[in-house]
């Protein structure tokens, strides 16, 4: 395998594989990336990458002298391409170890020692050799056609991403809040993500009618690659042949656009009812201006309770944003808002309420209530398919 290539290209590739290779587990293939060289037209490179449970692969233009594929870690060969100047790189497998009177080189895979799996790279005056494992240890892609259910535009694909990803759970017991909900019914698209104490909802119009309602959780690991690899794709143009098409294949779904693929396993189980969570009687509306609230917020919230993050709000003429930690002191700010209801205090996570503001991008936000414990909602003035509910917390 031999083959030149532009740094910047490189570097792209190297970069989406970061998040998918599983750099500390007990499996050493898995921290590899499997780079694979193509000489027929088109030329190039196709790097892989997979924790078993996610897997990505993308083609990248190259001259190649020879074809061929190998191994190497993910981490260090990423790490070196990040510091080497604008050149281009040059990449080619060494047959045979060329240590001479060297034993056996310590640390390195003893297959790697016996069969010279050996990566040579030169940039400028630059020039490495990195070891590799065999190749066809490297587990298999999984095989999708190219039929589809769903065609987002890229931009709209990060649009849905970042307005939902914040309110996914961490908590691994939780298997199905572990994830996005993404559902497609007739001409719309809805993803859906909660952790018990916040859910953020969106819905959107589907370019194509889906024939049957679509219904899956997308792992917290593979929406978060989604939202790099949909902000990067939303940089690159919205043509009618660079959208993002969504399939689902046995236990896999994948992502698609171009030359590049994301395929992750399904979560299996029900995704809570979210219907039943989004209040819909909130009848005491405030309508705050988004920057000046979130500002007064974060400066509010520096001396919240570490762990409850508790901010109060008194909503009346105008709106009094309270926090305090004992022994270490309070804050207040108070900040104009338009409401004409009845005067109510109500206790808020202030780190759930920032995720809801930064995620926004309107001048005003809808903050509705019903009383000091119901649920609260949130949503953008300018877009009703978008919801965020928070619930309040208990006031000392």
């Amino acid at each position: 395998m031999e083959f030149t290539i532009k740094r910047s290209d490189f570097f792209k590739g190297l970069q989406s594989a970061q998040g998918v290779a599983d750099t500390k587990g007990a499996i050493p293939i898995l921290s590899h990336i499997l780079i694979e060289a193509i000489s027929k037209d088109p030329s190039g490179i196709w790097i892989y990458a997979t924790d078993l449970n996610v897997g990505i692969k993308g083609f990248y233009k190259a001259s190649v002298k020879s074809g061929g594929r190998f191994t190497v870690n993910a981490r260090k060969l990423f790490d070196i391409v990040r510091e080497l100047s604008e050149e281009d790189v040059h990449i080619s497998e060494v047959q045979g170890l060329q240590y001479q009177d060297a034993g056996e080189q310590p640390g390195l895979h003893r297959e790697a020692q016996a069969e010279g799996l050996w990566l040579n790279l030169v940039c400028g005056n630059y020039n490495t050799r990195l070891s590799g494992l065999p190749f066809d240890e490297f587990p298999p892609f999984p095989s999708y056609g190219d039929d589809y259910l769903i065609k987002f535009d890229p931009l709209q694909l990060s649009d849905m991403v970042k307005k939902t990803i914040f309110s996914v759970s961490a908590d691994e017991t939780r298997y199905t809040l572990n994830g996005t909900l993404l559902e497609a019914e007739d001409d719309t698209i809805k993803m859906v993500s909660t952790d018990g104490h916040r859910l953020s909802y969106i819905k959107r119009k589907n370019p194509r009618k889906v024939d049957k309602k679509l219904s899956v959780i997308i792992p917290r690991k593979t929406t978060a690659e989604l939202l790099k690899l949909a902000e990067t794709w939303s940089e690159q143009g919205k043509s009618d042949d660079e959208a993002v098409f969504f399939s689902m294949y046995e236990n896999h779904m994948v992502f698609r656009k171009g030359n590049f693929v994301l395929v992750s396993r399904v979560i299996d189980g029900q995704f809570p009812g979210y219907d039943t969570v989004i209040p819909s009687n909130n009848d005491k509306r405030i309508i705050v201006n988004r920057e000046l609230f979130i500002r007064a917020l974060k400066r509010v919230s520096l001396l919240s309770d570490e762990k409850s993050k508790m901010v109060k709000f008194k909503i009346g003429k105008d709106m009094e944003l309270i926090s305090e930690t004992a022994g270490i002191g309070e804050a207040k700010e108070r900040i104009d808002i338009k409401y004409d209801g009845e005067e109510v205090i109500i206790g808020l996570n202030a780190k759930y309420l920032i995720d809801v503001l930064t995620a926004a991008d309107s001048d005003e936000i809808f903050f509705d209530i019903k009383d000091p414990s119901s649920p609260t909602l949130f949503k953008p003035s300018n877009d009703d398919d978008y919801k965020c509910v928070i619930m309040p917390m208990r006031l000392q």
